[in-house]
């Protein structure tokens, strides 16, 4: 087994996420980790045992084995951003800030730097499966010893080889299919990925070439020199690029020993949640009724950024087939998480839950979480623009948690609505009894098909079973094409044996509506 320890010296993370400048990157990367060992390997002159042992690690040395590493960290909490104006390179001529008298100026350009407290300083990675060679090991440890920080330059860091023991358990395991978590990894090739990025040679021959330039006594060796880094660099100190590593892993919380049996949807339950804040808005929240407002233009939002996907994650996104017309497969539904079921709830929208189809591909929910991931913010019109983020710390609110509205992994029996159900069809009799007994009937056509068993009991109401949730006839109608609209109703459910979610009903399922919680 392998374990590098990472003690973050100043109490703080400072990198950003991959995707996003302003938020962190928390729990750290074992991408970024791999290329903090590789810039440490490049610094102190490339010994070679090094880098056969980086080559280990990556996979590329153990016949192209890609191994993941678990991790363990503590819950962070992102710092609030703040707008930095960073001096660059000085340039000579006027400008409104002098250094020290001297005729040079410095332009001064915006910058945030992303930083996430740590609960405790120390976090892991964890290659259960994997056992250096002795000499490997002792290379890596060398390694480790180089390193002085991950991320920023103010992120300072002490790292070492651990031992297992002192690790403790993780709390991030790799598995793409319950993933809440993409984190980037190394693989095969990612090494010598670096040394292009770096260019390591080039530099050193430009270097070398602009201290003989320096050295020579002689104005002809002078000129040949300089014709010659005209020719080879363009006078130019030679490109080194910043490295993107695309290659990414699905983290999740790790299962316990004895995961039980439950019956479940056709959707994971391991819901993709994101938070909802305002940008520039009047609203300090928003609230229930704006569900079908907020997720028919956040599932725009994603759907702008599919154009470049493969024709089954468009559909899998979008809800419609390559001929346009509905698709008859389980497709990404949305549920609102708000501030419901409990003595104060207010019904205000706290975030969003998405929810992809349990089967589908690993490669395919990766491109889906690409695209998903592309959406920051959300103009709603008279409500205003809503920032996108997802959640970094390890234990948020209980509303945001993926198993307050899944029941996951114990299931429930108690079931009730926290949006309304919209009707398929909508009953034709007007005695009370025969309309519950109608819509009953459909409710259960709804559990049937997203693959739940029979109610035992369903009743209808006007009103939910959750405080904070508004009633029924508040929520706005669902349209149909000919511009009629759908009734719905809210409702409690009760089964035979516990369930678990996502519970999703009715016509508008897709949409946020019928969306239930356990009670």
């Amino acid at each position: 087994m392998l374990t590098l320890g990472i003690r973050y010296l100043n109490g703080f993370s400072a990198a950003a996420a991959p995707d996003d400048m302003e938020r962190a990157e928390w729990p750290p990367h074992p991408g970024r980790v791999f290329m903090a060992l590789a810039a440490a390997h490049f610094q102190t002159g490339a010994d070679q045992t090094e880098r056969q042992a980086l080559l280990w690690l990556e996979g590329a040395d153990r016949g192209g084995e890609i191994t993941a590493p678990a991790v363990a960290a503590s819950e962070a909490t992102q710092r609030a951003i703040v707008k930095h104006y960073v001096p660059v390179n000085d340039r000579a001529g006027p400008a409104k800030a002098l250094l020290h008298s001297l005729p040079l100026t410095r332009a001064r350009q915006e910058r945030v730097f992303a930083r996430a407290w740590l609960e405790e300083d120390t976090a892991y990675l964890l290659w259960r499966d994997l056992e250096p060679p002795p000499h490997y090991r002792e290379a890596l440890a060398k390694l480790c010893a180089k390193v002085t920080r991950i991320g920023h330059s103010t992120s300072l860091v002490q790292m070492w080889v651990a031992e297992a023991a002192e690790a403790g358990e993780p709390n991030w395991v790799p598995d793409d299919n319950r993933a809440i978590e993409d984190l980037r990894i190394a693989g095969p090739g990612t090494l010598e990925y670096l040394e292009r990025q770096y260019n390591t040679p080039a530099v050193e021959d430009y270097a070398n070439l602009k201290a003989q330039e320096m050295e020579a006594e002689s104005p002809k060796i002078k000129r040949e020199i300089r014709k010659q880094l005209s020719e080879d660099f363009e006078n130019q100190p030679p490109p080194q690029q910043r490295p993107t590593l695309p290659l990414r892993q699905g983290y999740a919380p790790p299962l316990p020993d004895q995961a039980p049996a439950i019956v479940g949807t056709v959707f994971t339950p391991h819901l993709l949640t994101v938070q909802l804040k305002p940008e520039s808005s009047t609203y300090k929240a928003l609230d229930l009724t704006s569900t079908l407002n907020v997720i028919n233009r956040m599932r725009e939002a994603i759907l702008s950024h599919s154009n470049d996907l493969s024709a089954p994650v468009r559909r899998l996104l979008s809800g419609h087939s390559v001929k346009g017309g509905p698709s008859d497969q389980p497709h990404l539904a949305f549920l609102p998480q708000a501030f419901v079921g409990s003595k104060h709830a207010d019904g205000h929208l706290m975030g969003l839950g998405l929810a992809l189809p349990a089967d589908i591909s690993r490669t395919d929910r990766r491109e889906a979480l690409r695209a998903i991931a592309g959406v920051r913010d959300l103009k709603l019109g008279p409500l205003g623009c809503w920032h996108i983020e997802p959640i970094i710390a390890s234990r948020p609110p209980w509303n945001l948690r993926p198993n307050a509205w899944t029941a996951y992994e114990r299931g429930a029996r108690h079931w009730s609505t926290v949006t309304p159900i919209v009707f398929d069809r909508h009953p034709k009799t007007k005695d009370r009894t025969q309309y519950q007994e109608e819509v009953a009937q459909m409710i259960t056509r709804a559990c049937n098909r997203i693959d739940l068993p029979k109610p035992k009991d369903i009743i209808a109401t006007h009103i939910s079973a959750h405080p904070g949730v508004p009633p029924a006839f508040q929520f706005p109608r669902i349209k149909r094409k000919d511009g009629s609209e759908r009734r719905h109703v809210h409702a409690i459910l009760i089964f035979d044996e516990p369930v678990c979610g996502p519970i999703l009903l009715g016509a508008g399922r897709f949409r946020g509506y019928g969306a239930c919680r356990p009670l």
